[in-house]
């Protein structure tokens, strides 16, 4: 069986990057270059998320996130306070992992200020 931080690592976060990462082309319509600058990820991963290429599971786990909460976090990620892609991070991952890893005891409850 696959721990939580394997799964976080392998599937949640990946899911959580290629939401924010449609989030931002759709509605700020960012270029991929930017939008890997906001992630801190390479923008051939950017082109992989906006173009759904990657793993079935990662597509699964993707299409049953709570979209709902990624308002909050967004708005201030275009503020340019990165930090708030990986409290969404954290945020959904607390949620489908129900567990706190030292990360998230440490980035969560900035996410409320």
């Amino acid at each position: 069986m696959i721990n939580g931080y394997a799964r976080a690592t392998n599937e949640i976060i990946p899911a959580v990057r290629a939401i924010i990462a449609k989030e931002l082309k759709q509605r700020y319509h960012m270029k991929e270059q930017d939008i890997a600058r906001y992630l801190d990820v390479a923008q051939a991963a950017v082109s992989k998320y906006l173009n759904c290429e990657y793993s079935k599971k990662i597509k699964e786990l993707e299409a049953k996130i709570d979209k709902s909460t990624i308002e909050a976090y967004l708005s201030k990620l275009v503020q340019g306070k990165k930090e708030y892609a990986n409290m969404y991070v954290c945020a959904v991952c607390k949620k489908e992992n129900y567990f706190d890893c030292k990360f998230s005891q440490a980035a969560l409850p900035q996410a409320t200020q």
